[in-house]
């Protein structure tokens, strides 16, 4: 069964999902130099088009949590680079 996200908050889905990894990364569930879900899984694990998990790959990987690799997919980052308030939100 796929991950509940609340389609009544007026939160973006893509930016739902983004924030559980946000979470999860910060919680060292996806340690730096690790790769995140696919896009395929995060479609899969939320109940949620290729596009939209495609889209929170970015907006992870424009706040600094992930960078693409090619042949590997989306790795987290040092934490050096996340934001400064990672994990106090």
């Amino acid at each position: 069964m796929p991950d509940d996200l609340d389609d009544l908050s007026g939160i973006p889905r893509y930016l739902q999902v983004a924030r559980i990894i946000e979470t999860e990364i910060v919680a060292g569930q996806w340690p730096p130099g690790h790769p995140v879900p696919s896009r395929n899984q995060l479609a899969d694990r939320f109940g949620i088009a290729r596009e939209t998990a495609a889209r929170a790959h970015a907006w992870l990987a424009r706040a600094g949590y992930l960078v693409a690799v090619p042949g590997v997919g989306m790795v987290v980052t040092p934490a050096r680079h996340w934001p400064d308030d990672a994990g106090h939100s």
